[in-house]
């Protein structure tokens, strides 16, 4: 098993090795050209014939998940898998993509994973995404390094990656993660957590509930903008609610473990994907352009 900080080291000794097109496969690339990232990794189409779909891993004897597992894993060893697709949050992404260029004249990077959740998963690590398949595998260091691209363009300055999801946790709110658990938002001690704005909070020299749930978070955007959000001042902590804190692209491409590139992953209710319709996502699009141009251009 390779770790983040392995798979990384690979990517920068060894690519990105192939041009953008030769990925055009596995992912939809657009250059942008200011230090803003979107990525969409849970809403591709492609199934293809030589990926399996994925299955539940099982934990061996020093209790790690192996993928994929036996057939004789017992219930209590089983590792799940989550194989259905964010469904509209490609959409989403396009319609904030194309309402930011509208509106500024300046192009974010949009990076799309084609390929299908139940084939290839690139927000996990890489043993469960692509269960050593050969393709799933390719799949996965294309959007991965297609990532290290764009970030590569910055030329060493501050950026952000903010990384679109959909959740169905029927409190129509969007879960703002920035890898600080559940627990440690309930009980506000969070200031040794794993944080993905690392970068930011230490160059405003901020306190950080300020840029969590505070005035200059960008949950409070959010709520300003008539969308509920967690955490922010209305809601500084799930409490008794489900909550995504954010997942491997995250963790791998943000400041976590240093760097000046930030990473965000929001989470969007099924309320305004999908129940809401059409006209709803046109409109939070807009809103959630808005949104970010305003939060970048304070921020980077």
């Amino acid at each position: 098993m390779i770790s983040i900080i392995q798979f990384l080291m690979l990517l920068m000794i060894f690519g990105p090795t192939q041009a953008s097109k030769e990925y055009v496969e596995y992912v939809d690339y657009v250059a942008g050209n200011i230090n803003l990232i979107f990525t969409v990794p849970h809403n591709g189409y492609e199934k293809p014939d030589q990926m399996p779909t994925r299955q539940p891993g099982c934990e061996n004897s020093k209790g790690v998940c192996q993928f994929p597992g036996k057939e004789s894993c017992s219930r209590s060893k089983t590792c799940k898998v989550a194989t259905k697709g964010d469904s509209q949050t490609q959409n989403i992404a396009r319609a904030v993509f194309k309402n930011f260029v509208e509106n500024t004249g300046k192009t974010p990077h949009l990076i799309i994973n084609n390929i299908h959740r139940s084939k290839m998963d690139p927000n996990r690590v890489i043993e469960d995404a692509a269960q050593g398949n050969r393709k799933a595998i390719e799949a996965f260091t294309a959007y991965h390094d297609t990532i290290i691209q764009a970030q590569n363009s910055f030329g060493g300055k501050p950026g952000l990656l903010i990384d679109f999801h959909g959740q169905a946790h029927k409190k129509n709110s969007t879960e703002i993660g920035y890898l600080i658990k559940k627990s440690a938002l309930n009980s506000g001690d969070f200031g040794d957590s794993e944080l993905s704005i690392k970068s930011l909070v230490r160059r405003k020299n901020a306190k950080l509930d300020d840029y969590i749930f505070g005035e200059e978070s960008l949950g409070a955007l959010f709520e300003y903008s008539g969308y509920r959000a967690v955490p922010s001042p209305r809601q500084p902590a799930p409490g008794s609610d489900l909550y995504y804190r954010g997942g491997y692209t995250t963790q791998v491409h943000g400041s976590r473990d240093g760097g000046l590139v930030d990473a965000i992953q929001l989470e969007f209710p099924g309320e305004i994907r999908i129940d809401g319709g059409e006209g709803l996502r046109k409109q939070f699009s807009s809103k959630l352009a808005k949104i970010l141009e305003e939060y970048y251009s304070s921020n980077y």
